[in-house]
C-alpha cells in the first residue's frame, strides 16, 4: 500500500476515535444536564419525576455513575430500599471508591439488620473518604449492634473530632458509655447533643427508657 493510502487510512481511523469520543462527551453532557434536572425535583419533593430524569440520563450514559447514585436516593426518599441498594452498587460498580454510595448503600443495610454488610459499607467509605465523619459514627453503631464497643467508641470518638458540630457521634456515644455504667459521662453527651440539636430530646428519653429496662 502506497504511503499515501496508509496515510489516508489512518487519518480515517483517527477521525472515527475522536468523532466516537466527541458522541460519547456529549451524551454524558445530556445525561448530566438529566441529572441536574432529577436534582432539582429531588429538592423539591417530586421523587417521580426525579427517576424520571435519571431514567433518561442512563438511556443517554448508561455508564454514568452519578446517575445511578442520584436515581438511588430518590428511591431511598420513596422507601425503595432494595431498587436504591441496587442503584448504588451499580454507580460503585462504575465507580469504585465513591463513599457517598457507600455509606448511602450502607445506612441501608444497618436499618435492614444486615450488619456484617453494612459494617463493609462504611470501611468502604472510610477508606475512601477519612474525614466523612457520619460514616465513622454509623460505622459505629454497626460495631456496637455486634458487640465490639471498644470499636464503636473509637468510631464515635473520630467521628467528633473530624466534626464537632453533629450530634449524632455524641447521642450514640452517650448510650454506649450509659451501657457501660458510665452514668456521669453519658449525661455530659446527651447535654451536649442536646445544645446541638434540642429535638433529639424526645429520642434520647426514649431510648434511655429502652435501656433501662433491659
Amino acid at each position: 500500500m502506497a504511503r499515501s493510502a496508509v496515510l489516508a487510512s489512518l487519518v480515517l481511523l483517527l477521525s472515527g476515535a475522536v468523532l466516537n469520543d466527541a458522541r460519547a462527551q456529549t451524551r454524558k453532557e445530556t445525561a448530566a444536564s438529566y441529572v441536574d434536572l432529577g436534582e432539582e425535583f429531588i429538592r423539591n419533593g417530586d421523587f417521580v419525576r426525579a427517576i424520571g430524569a435519571f431514567n433518561i440520563a442512563i438511556q443517554f450514559a448508561p455508564d454514568f455513575a452519578p446517575a445511578y447514585f442520584s436515581r438511588g436516593r430518590a428511591y431511598e426518599a420513596r422507601g425503595e430500599s432494595s431498587k436504591a441498594i441496587a442503584d448504588y452498587t451499580k454507580a460503585l460498580k462504575i465507580t469504585p471508591g465513591l463513599a457517598m454510595a457507600s455509606y448511602n448503600r450502607g445506612s441501608l443495610r444497618l436499618n435492614d439488620g444486615e450488619l456484617a454488610d453494612a459494617l463493609s459499607d462504611f470501611d468502604e467509605a472510610v477508606k475512601s473518604d477519612p474525614s466523612y465523619a457520619m460514616a465513622y459514627n454509623n460505622r459505629g453503631i454497626v460495631k456496637a449492634a455486634m458487640g465490639d464497643v471498644d470499636g464503636a467508641m473509637a468510631d464515635f470518638n473520630r467521628a467528633i473530632k473530624i466534626n464537632s458540630g453533629r450530634p449524632e457521634a455524641y447521642v450514640n456515644r452517650g448510650l454506649v458509655r450509659l451501657q457501660l455504667g458510665r452514668k456521669n459521662e453519658a449525661e455530659h453527651d446527651f447535654a451536649r447533643s442536646l445544645l446541638l440539636r434540642p429535638s433529639l430530646r424526645p429520642f434520647i428519653d426514649s431510648r434511655i427508657s429502652q435501656l433501662s429496662q433491659k
